[in-house]
């Protein structure tokens, strides 16, 4: 009877231990995006969200951790006391790589695995990046300023946060592409530092500054996250050749309206879906290539309500 006793206790026990091992299975991964007041980061963020519910049956949580201001510094702080928490896996698009490089590292030291989307830290010990192709996508850009403008014309830029590595790729494709077409000056480059507001009145004064400017290059859609005409209340439609990045439903106004000839769309939704998938498959022991190219939608007068019905669906 002692016997049998000891071996149903063992049983309990086992079982117990084995549901509280299956309790302690809960995977928290921690999403970073760039800053927090940018809608397209807001975009991500239901992604991942849906990502965990999708993906996790219960067992994967998300917790989004993001800057007030595009501040690379601040990043590093938040992976610092991420580490310190001992989630199970970090997504984050960097502000900076060079200076987030030695926290990326640390954390993966740390055993926790940390995925780029949006914007990569290629020499870091980052497992896999998932996002744009940002030197071709420079390379559209051109393209298509050079299929609705011309060879030939003065143009302007609006970046974001200096340093930035995915849009200083994209600006760099663009340059280069623009080699081609030596009558193409770029007389202008406006930072807005992610900040919908300054990149409206970044654009107004660069317009203002330059009366004949004939296009515009926005390499991050932050003049346009805002009601047409926005920048454009002094011009009218079609008078500057717009092309810009992203497609939120904000934007597709801009093209339906004339002011903008074609956005690139990027994979938003999935910044933050495949990010969280990433991270799974990484705890369960599954290798990533090092880049996963997300690919761009382009968007024009021709598409633009084909377009914004994935907006009204979900369905990208």
């Amino acid at each position: 009877m002692k016997k049998h006793l000891v071996v149903v206790t063992a049983i309990i026990l086992i079982l117990f231990g084995c549901g509280k091992t299956q309790e302690e299975k809960k995977l928290v991964f921690a999403f970073v995006p760039k800053l927090l007041d940018n809608p397209v980061f807001q975009v991500a963020w239901q992604g991942a969200q849906a990502a965990a519910k999708d993906l996790g049956g219960g067992k994967i949580e998300v917790q989004r951790f993001a800057p007030v201001k595009s501040d690379a510094v601040e990043q590093a702080q938040i992976i610092e006391s991420l580490i310190e928490k001992k989630v199970d896996g970090i997504a984050i698009s960097v502000n900076d790589a060079d200076a987030l490089k030695e926290s990326i590292d640390k954390a993966v030291n740390a055993g926790i695995p940390v995925v780029t989307f949006d914007s990569d830290a290629p020499k870091s010990k980052r497992i896999s990046f998932y996002g744009t192709n940002n030197p071709g996508s420079g390379k559209t850009m051109g393209e298509y300023l050079v299929k609705y403008m011309g060879k030939k014309g003065k143009i302007a830029l609006l970046m974001g946060t200096p340093g930035a590595p995915n849009l200083e790729e994209r600006k760099n494709g663009l340059v280069e592409y623009l080699k081609e077409f030596p009558e193409i000056k770029i007389v202008a480059t406006e930072y807005c530092y992610d900040d919908v507001n300054k990149g409206v009145s970044g654009m107004e004064a660069v317009m203002q500054a330059h009366k004949d400017l004939n296009g515009w290059i926005l390499i991050g859609g932050w003049g346009i996250f805002t009601p047409p005409p926005g920048p454009f209340a002094a011009k009218k439609p079609g008078e500057v050749t717009l092309i810009a990045f992203d497609a939120l439903p904000e934007e597709l106004d801009y093209v339906r309206q004339g002011y903008a000839q074609a956005l690139i769309g990027q994979k938003l939704w999935g910044w933050g879906y495949e990010s969280v998938r990433m991270l799974k498959e990484i705890k369960g022991g599954k290798q990533l290539p090092p880049i996963i190219d997300s690919g761009v939608d382009i968007v024009t007068k021709e598409n633009v309500e084909e377009y914004a019905m994935k907006w009204k669906t979900g369905k990208f």
